[in-house]
C-alpha cells in the first residue's frame, strides 16, 4: 500500500483528512453534485483552505482517486503472474462495490498518483513474467487496467447483475422459438450472478495473455533452432 506524506495547511487542516471527508461526501451526494464548496461546508472551513493543498477541484478529485487506490493490497511477492493479475482485478471489483460513487474517478485520469504508479509497476512486471514481450506487455497494462475498471463500473451500474423483475418478465414473454439465445442467457445470468460474469471475463483475458506467452516462447524456440 502506498504511504503518502500529507501536510497540515491553514487552520490545521490535514490533507489526508480532507480526502477522507471528500470520499465520504462523494458517496453521499454523487460526483455530479460534488464541489469544493460543499466539501468545505462539511468540514467547516473556507474553500481556499482545501485549495491550499490541492490547487483545484481537479487536483482534489485526482488525489481522492489515488487515496481510493491505496485501499488495494499489493499481491504477495513471488506470486505467479496470473494469480497476481487476478488478485488485483478482484480487488478493483471490491473497491467499486464499496465505493460506487467515487470509483468512476479512476476513469478520469491517465494516472492518479503514487498509489497508481505502484500498481502499474506490479501489473507490468506480472505481464513481463507472462513472456509476451515488453512491447505487448506495455500495451496490455493499459488494456487490462481499462478492462477491469470497465467491468467493475458495469457491475456497479447494474449491467452484470441479474435483471430487474420487469426485464425478466419481458424476456420470458418473448414469442416461443424467438430469441432462444437471449432466453438462455437469462437463465445463465439468474444462476451465476454478477460475480461469475466478472470472473469469467477476467479468466478469458488471462487465458489470452497466457496463450500469447506460449506463442512467443514457441517462436523463440523455433528461431533458435
Amino acid at each position: 500500500m502506498s504511504k503518502n506524506v500529507f501536510q497540515t495547511g491553514p487552520k490545521g487542516l490535514d490533507a489526508e483528512a480532507i480526502l477522507q471527508d471528500g470520499l465520504e461526501l462523494m458517496e453521499e451526494i454523487g460526483p455530479d453534485s460534488f464541489s469544493v464548496r460543499k466539501l468545505a461546508a462539511k468540514i467547516g472551513c473556507d474553500p481556499m483552505a482545501i485549495l491550499y493543498h490541492f490547487k483545484s477541484k481537479r487536483g482534489l478529485e485526482r488525489a481522492m482517486a489515488d487515496m481510493l487506490i491505496t485501499k488495494i493490497r499489493h499481491p504477495e511477492v513471488g506470486q505467479p503472474w496470473r494469480a497476481c493479475l487476478s488478485d488485483v482485478a478482484l480487488q478493483y471489483r471490491s473497491l467499486a462495490l464499496d465505493h460506487p460513487q467515487s470509483f468512476p474517478l479512476l476513469m478520469r485520469y491517465w494516472t492518479t498518483g503514487p498509489a497508481d504508479f505502484e500498481l502499474m509497476e506490479i501489473m507490468f512486471e506480472a505481464l513481463r513474467k507472462a513472456n509476451i514481450g515488453d512491447d505487448l506487455a506495455g500495451k496490455l497494462v493499459f488494456g487490462f487496467y481499462a478492462s477491469i475498471l470497465g467491468l467493475a463500473l458495469a457491475e456497479v451500474g447494474g449491467l452484470l447483475k441479474p435483471p430487474a423483475p420487469d426485464i425478466v418478465e419481458e424476456i420470458r414473454g418473448l414469442p416461443d422459438g424467438a430469441f432462444p439465445n437471449v432466453k438462455a442467457l437469462l437463465r445463465d445470468v439468474e444462476q451465476r450472478g454478477s460475480d461469475g460474469a466478472f470472473r469469467a471475463a477476467i479468466d478469458v483475458m488471462l487465458d489470452g495473455i497466457e496463450a500469447a506467452g506460449r506463442q512467443a516462447w514457441q517462436a523463440d524456440g523455433a528461431q533458435s533452432l
